[in-house]
């Protein structure tokens, strides 16, 4: 009779090690686990590139062969101290960035109000280019150069820098954002990364599985927008450390011990 319930006590404890064990599986931490050589996955919203909104910041810089009449065109100032909103070095002194105000629009030197809300930067200098050529000063020759000064996506959560993170490209990834805070840590949900983005007025909630490149590449969020936040929630073992015995439990180490005290007490008892 004690055999058989000693028999029954290892069969019970091991079937549980066995389980707790498999739990956390290493495949948990593995990114585009479907992902094979010579795949293609198209990008849902590969054409999509970051476009200029209200209250955003970009600086427009003006040059030509006539420096002089180049410079007619610039916000300009002639020193850069600490905590002033200049962004570029030009010359003689250091080009001011515009602020785009609520209707979309920057006031530009010489040609007045410019609408530029929707615009990527290659348009808007473009868009730029083509008043100062046609405009009665005339400045034929001139090369628009347009910059981002403060766009920025947000990334929080089980990273391992969190903060804000510049958006330096027109194609701005979800990948490029969590390159740039040093990955997700060991206790990163891979599986689950939120991404909140406003649109007019509301706040809408997406969720992309970075274990998955296809449908990864199919997410309306892998083509992340100035304003964007990143969440990375915790794993099931950081959420367990929250409490004191969370991840105790599931340590080999107690199951060694609980087997220890039951092969002792099914001894005792022969």
């Amino acid at each position: 009779m004690i055999d058989l319930t000693m028999k029954k006590i290892l069969s019970i404890l091991c079937t549980v090690m066995l389980v707790l064990s498999s739990c956390s599986s290493v495949r948990d931490f593995y990114y585009f686990q479907d992902a094979q050589a010579g795949d293609v996955n198209k990008v849902l919203n590969a054409a999509q590139i970051v476009k200029i909104k209200p209250y955003d910041k970009i600086s427009i810089l003006v040059t030509s062969k006539d420096p002089q009449l180049a410079a007619m065109y610039n916000l300009m100032s002639s020193y850069n101290r600490l905590g002033q909103t200049n962004v570029a070095y030009s010359g003689g002194g250091y080009i001011s960035y515009y602020t785009v105000d609520e209707q979309g629009n920057v006031d530009f030197p010489i040609l007045g109000k410019i609408h530029v809300a929707g615009l990527s930067r290659t348009e808007i200098a473009e868009k730029v280019k083509t008043r100062i050529i046609t405009s009665p000063e005339g400045l034929k020759n001139a090369t628009v150069t347009v910059e981002f000064a403060d766009l920025h996506v947000g990334v929080l959560g089980e990273v391992k820098s969190a903060g804000v993170v510049p958006i330096d490209r027109d194609q701005f990834t979800i990948l490029n954002a969590l390159e740039k805070v040093g990955d997700l840590t060991q206790y990163g949900n891979r599986k689950n990364v939120k991404v909140f983005r406003k649109i007019d007025d509301a706040i809408h909630t997406y969720e992309v599985d970075l274990t998955n490149f296809g449908e990864m590449c199919s997410s309306p969020v892998y083509m992340l927008q100035q304003g964007d936040i990143i969440y990375v929630e915790p794993n099931k073992v950081r959420a367990r450390q929250s409490t004191a015995t969370g991840n105790t439990l599931l340590t080999p180490s107690f199951w060694m011990s609980v087997l220890s005290v039951a092969v002792s007490i099914a001894v005792l008892l022969k």
